[in-house]
């Protein structure tokens, strides 16, 4: 199945369509995932959208990426143990505006709230957050809710768990848990984002991508390939013994057109 989204980047809007290709070497069978984005609730990395405003977006990070980083791990799975940096971003508006404040509020696979942060001090456009996952929640999918302060609301799913190898997703081993995007480049003038972009990583039976190939960059591709490149190694898999006599060749395509 193949599924395209509107994916709204802060400073224009443009149609996506995001291809995963998954190719064991050898003799072994070819596997095709198509999932769809929609700026960050994502089905395969980001989360489902549960409730109402499509004009807020939450994505869900690893990691806390550096604030000059060219890429970022989106992610569709949080661990409470091992001290990772997990973040919540929320996009509400393309420019700076009065929303009122953000609340972001967690709430467990039972709908046990874990925690609440207030945020007088948003403005609409992208921030990330840290994930307060707390103690005690139930594992499974929990809901994020962002409501703000002028009554706009909107809620994603993400797997939690104790450890990462305590999930359901650990045993899709051809399937990363946490998948390396390109950042957006806002020196690009919107009227330039079209283009495609096809990049191939190399995975080895620890799950770790060893190689990075940018098989294909027309138009802003071109522009993003060093993004693609960092994203690609940011890339993580459930580990899997068999990949050692047939190494896993795993692909992302992003296509973009200028609304």
């Amino acid at each position: 199945m193949f599924l395209g989204a509107r994916c709204r980047y802060p400073l224009q809007r443009f149609r996506l369509h995001l291809h995963n290709r998954v190719t064991r070497s050898g003799r072994g069978a070819i596997k095709t995932h198509q999932v769809v984005l929609a700026a960050g609730l994502m089905s395969l990395f980001g989360g489902g959208a549960a409730a109402t405003d499509a004009g807020i977006h939450i994505e869900f990070l690893w990691s806390k990426p550096p604030a000059d980083a060219i890429a970022r791990q989106q992610t569709r799975q949080f661990v409470t143990e091992g001290g990772h940096d997990h973040q919540i971003c929320i996009t509400a508006t393309a420019s700076p505006a009065d929303v009122g404040e953000l609340q972001l509020e967690l709430l467990d696979a039972t709908g046990k709230r874990v925690s609440l942060q207030r945020h007088a001090d948003y403005r609409g456009t992208k921030r990330c957050y840290p994930a307060e996952l707390g103690k005690g929640g139930t594992a499974g999918e929990w809901t994020v809710r962002a409501v703000l302060g002028d009554g706009r609301e909107q809620a994603a799913q993400v797997r939690v768990d104790p450890r990462i190898e305590d999930s359901p997703q650990y045993l899709a081993r051809s399937v990363p848990y946490v998948a390396g995007r390109p950042n957006y480049d806002a020196s690009i003038p919107p009227q330039q984002w079209v283009g495609r972009l096809v990049w191939a990583m190399d995975v080895d039976s620890q799950g770790k991508v060893t190689h990075v190939d940018v098989e294909v960059a027309e138009g802003v591709g071109e522009r993003l390939r060093e993004r693609a490149i960092a994203a690609g190694y940011m890339t993580l898999f459930p580990p899997d013994p068999g990949r050692a006599t047939k190494p896993l060749r795993w692909s992302r395509t992003l296509s973009f057109a200028a609304e």
